[in-house]
């Protein structure tokens, strides 16, 4: 398990969300991040959120890649789920098409 750190550079923006129901302060890279925090902040369904969750590697033909979700959601059940956010042409021709992720729900204690 790994956590990814995001940094400012002259090429990648970084957006920040204030957030009173995690009572911090969200670092996202992309606006497409940024709107769904507002999604996440004012949903009844979802309990506390956190942007760039701990990483982790999955395997796939014989070699470790590494995985940092966007975002880890917890509802009001407890239950966890990784959420990617990505836009629709992205995902079009995004590569996890090829290299499906096996990710389930958590239970959190």
């Amino acid at each position: 398990m790994y956590r990814r750190k995001l940094r400012h550079s002259r090429v990648k923006n970084l957006y920040k969300f204030a957030s009173a129901k995690n009572h911090s302060v969200l670092t996202v890279e992309l606006s497409l991040e940024f709107d769904a925090c507002f999604q996440f902040e004012y949903s009844d369904d979802v309990l506390l959120y956190e942007a760039q969750p701990e990483g982790f590697s999955y395997c796939y033909e014989a070699k470790a890649l590494p995985y940092t979700p966007d975002f880890r959601l917890v509802n009001t059940l407890g239950i966890a789920t990784l959420v990617e956010i990505k836009s629709v042409s992205i995902f079009q021709k995004y590569d996890a098409k090829q290299r499906p992720i096996a990710v389930g729900s958590l239970m959190i204690n």
